[in-house]
């Protein structure tokens, strides 16, 4: 429910920057006007949609190994030479220069307040490494402090300017970055993690309050290897050191060996309790088959209550009206302003097949608004129940959620008059092939708590294309059930259900058109 996305990648821009240059990247040429927006259009794309979007902002690094052409306005590797150094052929700006900090501010609050992003999250918020040529920066900015310290307070600094400076623009505005994986590898000199390597102190950002979540990048599989550390203790180590703020696990989906365990990543970082996963990239991912149904369901965005703490009230008045077969008007009244003034932005809509609906079943959870408009449309595909229970809560901008409104019941009109026809003993029955779909619904009582098989045979079984389907089956109590039959589960053709209760087989023809 979150996109991230590059809006800065090596010194150049992927929207309409007052400081940067187009990137080279969307027309071949830097600083080129492409005569579209990509953010702008992603933006409204994405809200549309319901869904984040936090600028993906790549901070130090602004050059790989190719030469930087002129543009208008001019690379940041042209127009502040002095500043950059080069490190194993990319360029790199001096974080320990308070102009670059400056001027990197500049660059990242111009762009929140002039777009409507949701979040901002850093990359290449560090130094390359311990062998970085700043000598002369520390001896003019940093010779009162160990060298180290100085150039993890260089990054801080930048971190904290950026927040104040933001958070003043936007206070719901959420920021975080995407560190590297491993935090403290030790201190001694052939051991490896950011904070004494590259001097990037991610987990004090969460503890200063100047960050709100880290997507700490744990690149590698579940289980230590002899040259890679272990994906579960690594993301263990940095939930157990995030101060009450948000860890999202950062995933490798471009990493063959991590796809094959992709889904046991995701089920690790839940079982863990990380807020969230962030994979990379999209192109890895942009089929839900890779996660094995573990985002079947849907879901908010979880709150950040430091932000916001305070949930909207309640929606009230709810009512549902059947305005065709198993098409449903929802209406209700929105919430008054809540004590901190916040109105509903929008609302989650609660079907269930019992009178207690609960918000914390992510099954009955079938659709978030994307408006604070107070109505809502849900068409059920195929019906399972004679009576539906709804329900509504609001959310706010915070992502806060209010309880649930009252409880509004609908029976459905086709279902009531399909059992209406069953008599009070066991018995079967089906309806025609709805219009609106093509469905046969198919209703059965049983008298009393029985073993039964339920499935539809085909009437001619000599035909290479006749298919069978088993409804249900097992030992059920007495009662009334329902289920569907699409039109496309089936061959046109005549059909037959067979129910089977002990040595009793209630047979019921029906046809697919």
């Amino acid at each position: 429910n979150t996109i991230l996305f590059q809006v800065r990648a090596r010194g150049d821009a992927y929207y309409r920057s007052s400081y940067e240059p187009w990137a080279e990247n969307l027309t071949g040429t830097l600083g080129k006007d492409p005569g579209w927006d990509p953010l702008a259009f992603l933006l409204a794309e994405a809200h549309n949609a319901g869904l984040e979007v936090h600028a993906w902002f790549n901070v130090y690094k602004i050059r790989g190994p190719l030469p930087i052409g002129q543009s208008i306005p001019p690379h940041p590797s042209r127009r502040f030479a002095a500043w950059v150094s080069e490190v194993d052929g990319e360029g790199w700006l001096d974080p320990g220069v308070p102009e670059v900090r400056e001027y990197l501010v500049r660059v990242a609050v111009d762009l929140v307040r002039c777009y409507d992003v949701d979040g901002i999250n850093f990359d290449y918020i560090r130094y390359p490494g311990k062998e970085f040529p700043d000598h002369e920066t520390y001896l003019r900015y940093g010779r009162s402090m160990d060298r180290d310290d100085w150039r993890r307070s260089n990054i801080d600094r930048f971190v904290s300017a950026f927040y104040d400076s933001a958070t003043r623009i936007k206070p719901m505005l959420k920021v975080g970055s995407s560190p590297l994986g491993v935090f403290n590898g030790g201190s001694s000199s052939n051991s490896w993690g950011a904070f004494y390597s590259n001097y990037q102190d991610s987990q004090g950002w969460l503890r200063k309050r100047i960050q709100d979540y880290l997507s700490p990048q744990i690149y590698w599989n579940i289980g230590a290897s002899k040259d890679d550390p272990d994906f579960a203790e690594l993301l263990r180590s940095w939930k157990r050191n995030s101060t009450g703020r948000q860890i999202w696990a950062g995933i490798a989906a471009y990493k063959p060996e991590v796809m094959q365990e992709l889904q046991e990543q995701i089920d690790s970082s839940r079982s863990i309790g990380a807020e969230g996963q962030a994979f990379f990239r999209y192109e890895h991912v942009n089929s839900m088959r890779a996660f094995g149904g573990r985002y079947a369901t849907l879901a908010n965005i979880p709150p950040m209550p430091w932000k916001d703490p305070v949930p909207p009230l309640l929606p009230t008045n709810l009512a549902v009206t059947e305005t065709a077969t198993n098409i449903f008007h929802l209406e209700w009244l929105a919430p008054l302003p809540a004590r901190d003034g916040d109105r509903a932005r929008y609302y989650n809509i609660f079907r269930a097949t019992s009178e207690q609906v609960l918000p914390n079943n992510v099954s009955s959870l079938v659709a978030i608004t994307n408006s604070d408009a107070t109505f809502f449309i849900d068409t059920v595909r195929t019906s399972g129940s004679y009576r539906y229970y709804y329900a509504v809560s609001a959310l706010d901008k915070g992502n806060n959620e209010s309880p649930l409104s009252n409880t509004a019941t609908v029976t459905l009109r086709e279902l009531a008059e399909l059992r209406g026809r069953l008599p009070d003993f066991t018995s079967l029955s089906t309806s025609v092939p709805r219009e609106n779909d093509g469905a046969t619904l198919i209703a059965y009582k049983l008298a009393s708590r029985t073993p039964l098989s339920l499935k539809v045979v085909p009437e001619h079984v000599d035909s290479a294309k006749t298919l069978s389907l088993i409804l249900a089956g097992g030992v059920l109590d007495a009662g009334t059930y329902v289920v569907g039959v699409a039109k496309d589960q089936l061959n046109p053709g005549f059909y037959h259900v067979l129910l089977e209760v002990g040595e009793t087989v209630l047979d019921q023809p029906f046809e697919i058109r």
